[in-house]
């Protein structure tokens, strides 16, 4: 029985649903040597726009494994609707410090949805801090279970150098503080020059978040980087993939009239609320 399943007998005692409603808004990452959108991280919100950590203060701790358990099946249906495996495009869910979730949840709902688990890409956020062991762990399970693993936040909070000394993750998020500037930042330069040299030496493929300026998109590709995220490129969207805003040089092959994401109507996000309660 899975977590969301034994919440909903405990709640059938009480009153009512125990978890706060949500919706699920989608961010690019983009690909510019490629021309083409990496994958969609999937961000939790509120219904007024709260962000992750105001939303499960709400929540009751013990129950806390279900509500993530509720937000990755919710995510994952998302992606299957909107048939982001079809465009060679990742599903990016987080991991936060509070959940119970295993690979074995994660590829249990990936398989009923006939998702591949090289489709899904695990973020381990800043806030799980853990021994470096229990992080390989987590790493080797994931990718033999074939989920690619990415070290969100890189360069902030846990998420140093000294993590690679023990394991080595498939993607690396580089944090947004170091990225702000970073055309005008010769220290930045360095530093981010450094972590992209680390990664290229290890296979890891690196990510730029938080990119909110053609200057930062240039200073970064000078770099070698070309996985990139942020505002520049597109706002996170509830229940769709957004319009990427490809920088000029790349404009004439971003996504036309017929090729464009279906959009999901309101008829498709009731559907995907009744679901999820059943």
């Amino acid at each position: 029985m899975s977590y969301v399943q034994r919440s909903r007998e405990r709640s059938a005692c009480g009153s009512g649903n125990p978890f706060p409603e949500f919706q699920i808004f989608l961010q690019p990452i983009v690909d510019l040597k490629r021309s083409s959108v990496f994958a969609y991280e999937a961000l939790c919100r509120g219904l007024g726009g709260e962000h992750y950590p105001d939303l499960v203060a709400q929540v009751d701790q013990a129950l806390m494994p279900a509500f993530d358990e509720l937000i990755m099946i919710t995510e994952l249906r998302l992606a299957a609707k909107l048939r982001l495996e079809d465009r060679g495009v990742k599903i990016s869910l987080n991991m936060g410090p509070t959940s119970g979730l295993s690979q074995a949840h994660v590829v249990r709902e990936a398989k009923r949805l006939k998702i591949k688990p090289s489709s899904i890409m695990i973020e381990l956020t800043e806030g799980v801090r853990m021994d470096p062991e229990k992080l390989a762990r987590i790493i080797v399970d994931h990718r033999a279970a074939g989920v690619v693993v990415a070290l969100d936040d890189f360069g902030a909070g846990y998420a140093g150098l000294n993590v690679l000394g023990t394991c080595v993750p498939d993607v690396l998020k580089i944090d947004g503080e170091l990225i702000r500037n970073i055309h005008s930042s010769p220290l930045k330069k360095t530093i981010v020059g450094a972590f992209a040299n680390v990664c290229r030496t290890l296979k890891v493929e690196i990510i730029a978040e938080g990119v909110e300026t053609i200057a930062e998109v240039g200073a970064l590709q000078r770099l070698g980087i070309n996985l990139m995220q942020g505002y520049f490129f597109a706002h996170p969207q509830a229940w769709e993939a957004p319009q990427v805003n490809f920088p000029f040089a790349y404009r004439k092959t971003s996504l036309t009239k017929e090729s464009k994401w279906p959009r999901i109507s309101k008829a498709d996000r009731e559907w995907l609320r009744k679901a999820i309660r059943q």
